[in-house]
């Protein structure tokens, strides 16, 4: 199975499937499935989410089909890599976790419309947002500029299998375990 999570910028991501991954043996982070012109953050060595690029590299590898979808966010190009999806998809008995923007979870649910994807949506109340992001260390610029694409990504929501307000963390690890586990008793 594949868990895709998407929310606005700080909603917990990457908190939350690392919070999964040591809760569960069988839930596993889909390493290596993305690739970012952007430079690497220090949470990127933990989780190895990304391929790093240079703009003219990211632009040969669209060129040769490596990805799904690709997209420009924050002003940086992000890309889905083909094969990673392909080769965990496989695996029927270990759940697969990847953080993704909405742009990118509809391309993927399309691409790999006959696979059991489970798709969730995180957000928070945007002071609570702003509050992540200061305590990040984003600049103000950093932080203007993400806050800038939450209604964007908001007004996605809807398409999603579950949709959750991030303000509890125990609480959001035991709802999404709980569609897991639902999705899974289901196959």
């Amino acid at each position: 199975m594949l868990v895709l999570i998407a929310g606005v910028s700080a909603s917990g991501k990457n908190t939350i499937i690392q919070n999964l991954i040591e809760k569960r043996d069988d839930i596993k982070m889909l390493e290596y499935c993305s690739a970012t012109t952007r430079p690497p953050r220090d949470t990127d060595k933990k989780f190895k989410n990304y391929v790093y690029l240079t703009d003219d590299q990211f632009k040969e590898h669209i060129k040769q089909g490596y990805f799904i979808e690709y997209e420009m966010v924050h002003g940086n190009f992000y890309g889905t890599i083909k094969s990673a999806f392909e080769k965990a998809l496989r695996q029927k008995d270990i759940v697969y976790l990847k953080d993704i923007d909405v742009k990118g979870c509809q391309s993927l649910k399309k691409y790999f419309s006959d696979c059991d994807i489970l798709t969730i949506f995180l957000d928070a109340p945007d002071i609570v947002l702003k509050q992540r992001l200061i305590e990040r260390g984003d600049s103000g610029e950093q932080i203007k500029l993400r806050m800038s694409r939450n209604e964007f990504e908001r007004s996605h929501k809807n398409g999603y299998d579950l949709i959750i307000e991030n303000l509890k963390l125990d609480q959001t690890i035991k709802t999404i375990l709980d569609a897991i586990d639902a999705r899974k008793s289901k196959v």
